[in-house]
Order: structure tokens, then sequence, then C-alpha cells
């Protein structure tokens, strides 16, 4: 089921589907551990007699207050009378979600509300030894494991409202779930193992009445107790407006958006500012996706940082002036690089390898590197992007010995002797090996950037180097990876049997060609290479889009398509229109992805092409990154024609 509301501090990540149920907590990084894995904590409601789960029953109003990450949604049931006013936010510091709850009566007639959550945790991603208790001084259940600590309360408006708890076993045919049902908690004290809990909040509701529910997440017990303290005595009203003001400044503060530009596009730009910054652990790492429902797919998730799409959302945030907050990304990647000098696959919001299928040699056993090569060059061509708007040459002195230097030698080194191009790594789909065109058009723009970064720091021999190689590497791009026969370039060439074999799959990835400096973007390869794309990936649906590349198999829905619409892919498009000053073209692929978002602004990475409904993750930091930086590159081109 798709995310429709996310929320985020840079220690604490939730997600939310269609019907608020919580899908996805996670606690201490910004994609790791997960104390849901997807399990659904829900929400429960009696009205006199009736009852309801928040589910299809009720019609739901899905948004954020402006410019913040506070969630406003509004679901309404008429059979029971209510309209429930829901406002969820995660502190701007602190480890607590808190909710403002607005019960409106429908009716004339009063009458008797209550509201139950429903938890379903496993703490540290597993059901062995969770234990959950009502704790009477605290007046809340805690649920811990180890140095998981999590606390759950609630009260109304007036601290006066009647209080229900449980915490039970939890099986198929009962658990917590049950009592909620049948309308009445136990007040079991303790359980452990695998458990599930509830909270019951209720009272008389003549035309509106508040509720206040919160999370409060820490390491131990004194943690959870100290956050605990404060909420009583800076109440949740002023926590929730503290941290709306926090976010409407956060936003306010870098608004250089060209007044021409659509208030629409203006809106979802402000929203893909947030939801990237959503993503960002406190650590540095920019994490890809939180949306646990792709497990069904491959029984793994896209909570990690994989170091291309990280440096691709760097440059989008230091563009949009957000130069202190992308250091730290910079900082996790020089931490985290291997002694060789280059990124691997992916990485945990915690620095540890990410999962991988990339084998660390072939099918004769000889080693080889389980690389995207694009994934270190693209770290270095945002560093030096980031220097160009910040102007901080004390952070690049920082960054030049333990990043810039070990991954440009390795750019230098790791290239093919015979025809002096980047040698064999995996492409950035992550599905086959070769010497891949865009790749090699990454790792020029790196070792380009790494010679600039070098002079910046007074290692000219060093920026000789690496410039004479990049140099090197565009003329082999030129030589060996245009086709004269198709007209464009291709997607990647291998070595077979002692010869050079040309894949000429049209592929997406081949549009950044000019966006990385190798040819300007009115050369004529680029303008055959850009028609080929347009040609053939777009999506001849009513939904349309670009495609990643033609035969594209990932969430196929249609073996007539080349693949399903990408948000990203699409808006590379956009930006070589923007280059070529075709503004209508880009405005409407701009207008494309709004009519993709959904009511609450969030964006899938991709979409099915005959219902546009969202697939795989939602949102992709990716998505809203591209959207950021394709404004911003419009924006640019308007402030500059004045």
């Amino acid at each position: 089921m798709s995310r429709e509301i996310i929320l985020s501090n840079g220690k604490m990540f939730v997600n939310f589907d269609k019907h608020l149920n919580m899908r996805d907590f996670y606690y201490p990084y910004v994609g790791q551990y997960n104390h849901l894995n997807g399990n659904a904590n829900g929400i429960g409601v009696w009205v006199n007699d009736k009852f309801s789960w928040l589910d299809d029953s009720w019609e739901y109003e899905y948004k954020y207050v402006k410019k913040t990450l506070i969630s406003d949604v509004v679901a309404r049931n008429k059979d029971l009378g209510i309209e429930l006013h829901i406002q969820d936010t995660i502190h701007k510091y602190a480890t607590i979600l808190l909710r403002r709850i607005k019960v409106k009566n429908l009716t004339e007639e009063k009458k008797h509300v209550k509201i139950y959550f429903y938890h379903n945790f496993n703490l540290n991603e597993s059901e062995i030894g969770n234990t959950a208790f009502y704790h009477p001084k605290l007046k809340g259940l805690i649920h811990y494991k180890g140095r998981t600590y999590l606390f759950i309360s609630g009260c109304d408006e007036e601290q006066t409202c009647d209080f229900e708890y449980t915490v039970s076993k939890r099986t198929e045919h009962s658990g917590s779930w049950q009592e909620i049902q049948e309308g009445k908690l136990s007040k079991r004290k303790i359980i452990q193992g695998e458990i599930d809990s509830a909270l019951g909040l209720s009272g008389e509701v003549e035309k509106t009445k508040t509720f206040f529910y919160y999370i409060i997440a820490g390491k131990n017990y004194d943690e959870i107790k100290n956050l605990n303290q404060k909420v009583h005595k800076d109440k949740i009203p002023h926590l929730i407006e503290e941290t709306g003001s926090f976010w409407r400044a956060w936003i306010s503060e870098k608004d250089t958006i060209h007044p021409s530009i659509s208030p629409e596009i203006r809106s979802l730009y402000y929203r893909s500012l947030l939801i990237v910054r959503a993503h960002i652990d406190k650590e540095g790492a920019i994490v890809a996706a939180n949306d646990t429902s792709i497990y069904k797919f491959n029984k793994d998730h896209y909570s990690y940082m994989w170091p291309r799409d990280g440096a691709f959302t760097a440059v989008a945030l230091d563009r949009a002036g957000y130069t202190n907050t992308t250091k730290e990304f910079f900082r996790f990647c020089a931490k985290h690089i291997t002694d060789e000098g280059f990124m691997l696959h992916k990485y945990s919001p915690d620095g540890s390898a990410g999962s991988s299928w990339h084998p660390w040699c072939d099918e004769n056993e000889n080693y080889q590197l389980p690389i995207q090569e694009d994934e270190t060059a693209l770290v270095i061509w945002a560093l030096y992007n980031h220097y160009k708007e910040s102007k901080d040459i004390e952070f690049i002195d920082e960054m030049y010995n333990r990043l810039v230097r070990p991954a440009a030698e390795f750019m230098c080194w790791y290239r093919d002797e015979e025809t002096g191009l980047p040698k064999e790594s995996y492409d950035l789909w992550e599905e086959r090996r070769g010497i891949l065109t865009y790749t090699c058009a990454t790792v020029y723009a790196g070792l380009y950037s790494a010679s600039n970064l070098a002079d910046l720091t007074g290692n000219h021999e060093e920026a000789d180097k690496y410039r004479k190689t990049a140099n090197e590497i565009r003329k082999a791009i030129l030589k060996y990876l245009y086709d004269e026969e198709t007209g464009r370039f291709v997607r990647m060439i291998h070595r077979f049997k002692g010869r050079w074999i040309k894949d000429t799959t049209v592929e997406s990835s081949l549009a950044l060609l000019p966006e990385l400096g190798v040819l300007p973007e009115n050369d004529y390869r680029v303008i055959n290479t850009m028609k080929a794309i347009g040609k053939h990936l777009w999506v001849n649906t009513h939904i349309g889009g670009i495609a990643r590349y033609e035969g594209d198999y990932y969430h196929r829905v249609d073996e007539n398509l080349p693949g399903n619409p990408w948000i990203v892919t699409t808006l590379w498009l956009a930006n070589w229109y923007i280059d070529i000053e075709e503004y209508e073209n880009a405005l409407e692929l701009l207008n494309w992805v709004l009519k993709r978002k959904s009511q609450a602004g969030l964006l899938a990475e991709q979409y099915n092409p005959h219902t546009g409904e969202p697939l795989s993750v939602m949102p992709l930091t990716w998505s809203h990154s591209s959207f950021c930086y394709t404004v911003q590159k419009l924006n640019r081109k308007l402030h500059q024609r004045g």
C-alpha cells in the first residue's frame, strides 16, 4: 500500500499509508532501524455503539500544512457522523511524534467518541524479546528492547479525558486489536515476546473535541522520561507550532524562485525540498526511500544511501542554497570511501555496507570490482558544485585529502588499456556490466571536477594529471561510444571473445552527457541521441513520460511499451529542453510531473503506464531532487533573461 504522508527530523522517520496506518517507524537513523517493518499501527473509532477502523469506508483528504513537515489530513465517516482532522509531525529536534486530532460532530446529536491507537511494534526489526508495559508514574505505555525505548501516551486539551490501555500477546486470532474491536481495553500491565498494545482516549463530543497523542523514542528509560517532562512542560500545541515555524523558516530563507514560475510548480518545489530534507539522516546519509511496501518485490528495501542518488540530491540542495545541509553527506562519503578510492554499491544509514548482488569475480572466478563507478565520480562532481555554490574553501581543504585525491587517483588508474576508457563496471540501474557511455561521462566530469578542486587547494601537479586524464577519457568517449551507423551514442560496449560489442539499446541516461560537460547541448551527436530518446522511450499511452531504456523489465506492466515512465528520466529530457531554450517543452514535462504527484505532493519512482498509479516506492528522494534541479535550471535561465 503506497505511502501518503512521511515525517522526519533527521533522527526519527515515520510513514503513513492511505488509511493513516503508521507503516514504517525508523529510529535512531533515518532509514534504520524500522520498528514496524510494514506492520500496521492503525486507528479504530467507536461512536456510541458503532465501531470502524480507518479503512476504505472513510473519505480522506491528504495534505501538509503549507511549507512544513506537518501533516494536515481529514478523515470523514458519514455513517458514524464524525470527521477527524489529524495533524502529525515529528518535533524539529526531539525524537517525539506529535499528533493532534480534532473530532468534529457532523450531526446535531451529542456523541460519545472513543479513539483507539493500535501498536504492532517489532523493535529492532524482530518480534523476539520485545516487552511492553504500563508505567503508572509516566501514565503511558512503554515498549522496549535493548537500546530502543518507545513511550506512548495521550490526553485531551483539558487533560481530563478517560484513558484506556492494554498490552497483549499477538496472534492471528487475538491481541490488543481484538480488545479495540470489543470497545474496552483490559488494562493488562506487562507482556513480553511477540506482542502488541493499544491506547484509548474518549470523551463527549457536542460539536468538536481535540485529543493529543504522542510517541517518544529514546535509547533508555531516562531519555524517554526527560522527553516526557518536556512534553508536559511545553505542551503539545506549542511543540507542534514551533516545529511548523522551524520548517517555514527553513524554506523561506532560501526563497529565490522567479515569480513567473507557476504557483503549482513552486508549491511542489517547496514540498520536494522538504521531502528531500526528510530523507537525510543526521549523520549525512541521503536515503533513497523508506517505503517498505517494496518488500514484497525482492525481500529488501530502498532504505540505503546510493552515493549516486546522494550526489544528484546534494547538487539540487546546494543549488537551492542548503550548503550546510549537504556537508554531512560529503563527510559521510569521505568517512566510508574504501582505501582503494572507490565507493561501494550502497550503504546503510549507519555507514555499514548495504546489501548487494554485484559479484566480486566473473564467471571464471577472476577478481573484479563490484561497483558502479558513477557512484565514485559523481560524488566528486557534486563536491565541486558544492564549492561553486558555497565558496567554502575551508571545507574543500578538509575534503581534499580524505575524499578527492583517493577518488581521483582511483579514476585515473581504473582504465581499460586498449581504449583508455574507464574499465567495466555496473550501470546505474544495477543490471548489466560493461563500459557504459553514461558512466564514462560521469568519470570525465568527476576527474575534471577533481582537477579544479586540486587547483583550489594548491595541488597543481595533481590538477594537471586529473585534467589530462579527463580529456583523454572524453576523446575516447567520442571515438568508441558514438555510433556513426545509428547516428547516436551507444548504451555501452563490452568485450566478447576478444572484440568489442556495441549495445545500441536506446538508454535515457545518455541524456546526461551535456549535463556532465562531455559535449554542448547543441552538438549534433547530442541532438541525435536526444531525439532517439524522445522517439523510442516516450510511453505512448495517455499517461506518457520517459522509460529508462528499451525493454525495461523492472515492474514491467506492458510488453508492448519500452517500460514504465519514471520521474527522473522524464526530467532529464526536460533539462535538455531548457538548455536549448525550448521552454514550452520543458514546462510541459514539469506539468507532467505535477499530474503524477499524490494529494499531499509525493512523487513515486515510476508509474503504471495505463492507470498512472505509482509503482515501486513512494516517495523517492531522487524523484523529488530531480524536480528541484529542473526547476532550478529553469529558474536560472529566467533570472538570466531578466
